[in-house]
């Protein structure tokens, strides 16, 4: 095995501080096995969104851990992997989550390993016994030998480095999420289905239901109807057996997330559905956009409320956004989007509204506090 040096990231001052190497390197890095995997960088990780992550902020800390072989200048070049780890300050005090990647001409020589170390000593140094990681695959092929999800559904290709070095070193996959793409611009046939599916669902939900949408931060009239749907996005999604707990939501976590969308360098584009006779908010769909990269865009949350669910509003405020996406965003051509592989419901919109698969997204889980030795990686 190659010796490496593990280099803590330090969050840029400013976007010529000498600091960005390591976080250019991260994001370089990250948009190399993107483009092995997918063909294009769409998703991976912009230096911009780090540098923001790695900012002082009131309810998660980011610490990005960057590999380079011993003796190397510290240069955008020369970093092989990187882990973003990720602590919820404000609830969920149990729960560190990670994403670890390699680049792809530096696999096979043990970088994986040493960043799932880094980023296990990252998580116990702030005193969490859950480590959720997250690793990207592209999508099975039929045949193929895979591993399922041992409490949700779906599954990811056995042979991936990634998951021979998770089972090995006992995690569980726990969840495993469907990547999927929509395309722009839609032509006529493609225009008319959404309209089509639009409407339908508007009769669906009858007069008891109204749309509200929005561009950028949230306007304060919602902010509370925000606080409230963020809060259920945390408990009432599946989750399978991943250890996490509810998020409590208020008007100025709202707004603190709010800022942070524009830190990291997006837009962020919201569709809600207000209950009449209520007033409230019980169904919503955001999606961003960077516009530093305007050919891609981030299918975010969506969600309907249990107590209004059976009125299509889901279909509804999804399809009003994609209808109004090749207006705010002339220049978008791909919107992804991740769901759980048990999430029939919102699959079922997906699939018929001609989101087409990309590729898996696995949830792995540990127990630090767990006995037990590491196994050798098959």
């Amino acid at each position: 095995m190659a010796p490496w040096t593990v280099h803590r990231a330090t969050a840029p001052a400013t976007p010529d501080d000498a600091a960005t190497w390591a976080v250019t390197g991260a994001c370089r890095a990250h948009a190399a096995t993107h483009r092995a995997l997918f063909g294009h960088a769409d998703a991976a990780w912009q230096v911009a969104e780090v540098g923001a992550l790695l900012q002082d902020r009131p309810y998660e800390r980011s610490t990005l851990l960057v590999v380079t072989a011993d003796g190397m200048a510290p240069a955008v070049d020369a970093v092989v992997g990187a882990a973003l780890v990720n602590v919820p300050t404000q609830d969920n005090a149990h729960l560190a989550v990670a994403e670890t990647w390699v680049r792809p001409d530096a696999r096979g020589r043990g970088v994986g390993r040493v960043l799932l170390d880094a980023a296990e000593s990252a998580a116990r140094a702030e005193d969490r016994r859950t480590l959720i990681v997250m690793s990207t695959h592209r999508a099975p092929t039929d045949g193929e030998p895979t591993a399922g999800a041992r409490s949700g559904t779906g599954a990811v290709p056995a042979a991936d480095a990634a998951t021979r070095l998770a089972g090995a070193r006992g995690y569980g996959l726990e969840q495993v999420e469907r990547f999927s793409t929509f395309t722009f611009p839609l032509d006529d046939a493609r225009r008319a289905a959404v309209r089509r599916a639009h409407e339908d669902a508007g009769r669906a939900a009858g007069g008891a239901y109204r749309l509200v949408a929005w561009t950028g931060p949230t306007p304060e009239e919602h902010l509370d109807g925000m606080a409230v749907l963020r809060t259920r996005m945390s408990t009432d999604v599946p989750t399978a057996d991943l250890e996490l707990d509810e998020e409590p939501w208020d008007a100025e976590r709202v707004r603190a997330h709010d800022r942070e969308v524009v830190e990291q360098g997006r837009v962020a584009a919201v569709v809600a559905a207000q209950h009449v006779p209520t007033g409230e908010l019980v169904a919503f769909t955001v999606v961003e956009w960077p516009p530093t990269l305007p050919e891609a865009a981030y299918q975010q949350d969506t969600l309907v409320v249990a107590a209004h669910r059976g009125h299509r509003l889901g279909m509804l405020v999804k399809t009003a956004q994609l209808l109004r996406l090749e207006d705010l965003w002339p220049g978008l051509r791909r919107l992804h989007t991740w769901n759980a592989q048990e999430n029939d419901h919102m699959l079922a919109i997906n699939v018929a509204l001609g989101f087409t698969p990309t590729g898996v997204l696995g949830m792995w889980q540990r127990d630090l506090d767990a006995a037990g030795a590491a196994r050798p990686v098959p």
